[in-house]
């Protein structure tokens, strides 16, 4: 199982304020939760490995996490992978899909999706790992 991800640095990231040299090579122990930058949500805490013009990638934690109400709907791919639990991901026009530990799933860019640990009755935590272009943009619409 992968217990820590490498990732180069970059100048810096705006929306997080995550900032650190490019020429350092940083290395985060993931199953830790370590990160440049943890953020807290009612879906789940995410935290930025590594933010960039050309890649971006986070952790996320879903742990007794409330189930989003929106769809996210990106511009490009993102690929996940799952390091520890069940995530069920609910694509609108393309169905369900639970994935497990070591599982990994590329969701297309325009699909509506949404993400979350899995069995909600489960005391097991989710998290997964998300990899994306930089320049990708997300945007919601409503579960109907």
């Amino acid at each position: 199982m992968i217990s820590s991800v490498w990732l180069p640095g970059s100048a810096g990231d705006e929306t997080t304020g995550a900032s650190y040299d490019r020429s350092e090579m940083t290395a985060f122990d993931v199953l830790a939760r370590d990160a440049l930058d943890v953020r807290e949500t009612p879906y789940g805490s995410v935290g930025v490995l590594h933010a960039s013009p050309d890649l971006c990638a986070w952790w996320i934690w879903k742990d007794h996490e409330d189930v989003d109400p929106e769809w996210k709907i990106n511009s490009r791919d993102d690929f996940l992978y799952v390091v520890q639990g069940t995530l069920k991901l609910e694509l609108r026009d393309a169905g369900d899909f639970v994935l497990e530990a070591g599982d990994s799933f590329v969701i297309a860019a325009g699909a509506a999706f949404r993400g979350y640990r899995w069995l909600r009755e489960s005391e097991e935590p989710c998290l997964f790992i998300v990899v994306s272009p930089g320049d990708v943009e997300t945007t919601s619409a409503p579960v109907r």
